[in-house]
């Protein structure tokens, strides 16, 4: 089996090439990187190939150089706090286009995933978690670009070109860059106990309640998904914990794991103009499919983020 995976250098292509790499240790793996990476620790003996994959030379490139029977699409812009909706736009939807256009064009069959995200159902009921048959209602340019990657593919997909697109919520984890919430709080929180920044936690709205999953357990969905189920044309399932757990609870959670004394402060910067109040997901449908289950909790992951971050994370960023 030869299994390509774009955005291999992110924080979620470290993990899932490790994940493949331990259940599948005769597959061929290859990695597109492209700019920054997030020290992604990826298997010795995985090529890289560096693409920018809004170019299509460059897809055509890569593929012919891995020609892969797995494609796990990963590259984009994978924040919800992104304002430039050309720049959203350009990664999310026209180089996922032109990435499925290039495969479909190939005589090769092959199995394709599309990570999209779970914002694309917008703000959900309170303690109703989303499922893959509810109306789509992105807010906000990120998962609105997710939400017509989706739309324009889905056309492409054949017994040829079998497409799954994973709807995943909140993951986190070591080695995620600050940006989103977690890592941002246990990277401030390591710095304050180095006697780097001044005791004070700077925050975002704290009241926002979303499902959280440990990157580790999302990359064993994904290839559970895409390699031990036969292929259909077109699947869409989502991937969550279907728990909401609010901003504040994650803050509360590193401080216990601390024994230095911090105030918290508000940040205008890091308020959203499109926070939702909530957003949970459903799993049934990939717990019926595949069995899969959640096995880190996030006490866990938290403390394993925090711990990274005491180690190393500063040091990076």
């Amino acid at each position: 089996m030869r299994i390509l995976i774009t955005g291999a250098t992110g924080f979620v292509g470290g993990y899932l090439a490790a994940e493949l790499a331990a259940h599948y240790p005769l597959a061929k793996l290859f990695g597109t990187t492209y700019g920054h990476t997030s020290g992604a620790m990826l298997p010795g003996s995985m090529p890289l190939l560096e693409a920018d994959l809004r170019d299509p030379a460059k897809i055509r490139e890569a593929l012919a150089q891995s020609t892969p029977d797995v494609i796990f699409h990963l590259a984009g812009f994978a924040s919800g706090a992104g304002t430039d909706v050309a720049v959203i736009r350009a990664a999310n939807v026209d180089a996922t286009r032109m990435l499925v256009e290039a495969v479909a064009q190939s005589e090769k069959p092959c199995r394709l995933h599309l990570a999209s995200t779970g914002y694309v159902y917008g703000t959900t009921p309170p303690n109703v978690p989303a499922t893959e048959t509810d109306t789509l209602r992105p807010e906000g340019p990120y998962a609105q670009s997710k939400a017509e990657m989706e739309t324009a593919v889905q056309p492409l997909a054949s017994e040829k070109l079998s497409i799954t697109v994973t709807r995943a919520f909140n993951h986190t984890g070591p080695r995620q860059t600050p940006v989103f919430v977690a890592p941002g709080f246990a990277r401030q929180l390591a710095r304050i106990e180095r006697g780097l920044d001044a005791p004070v936690m700077r925050v975002g709205n704290l009241e926002a309640r979303r499902d959280f999953l440990d990157v580790r357990d999302v990359v064993r969905a994904y290839r559970l998904l895409l390699c031990e189920l036969e292929p259909a044309p077109w699947r869409v399932v989502n991937v969550g914990s279907g728990e909401a757990v609010t901003i504040q609870s994650i803050l509360d959670t590193l401080l216990t794991l601390t024994q230095t004394c911090v105030t918290v402060e508000v940040d205008p910067a890091r308020l959203r103009p499109s926070d939702m109040p909530e957003c949970v997901g459903s799993s049934v449908l990939l717990s019926h499919l595949t069995g899969w289950r959640k096995t880190h909790s996030l006490t866990d992951t938290l403390l394993e983020t925090l711990a990274w971050w005491r180690s190393t994370g500063v040091e990076i960023w």
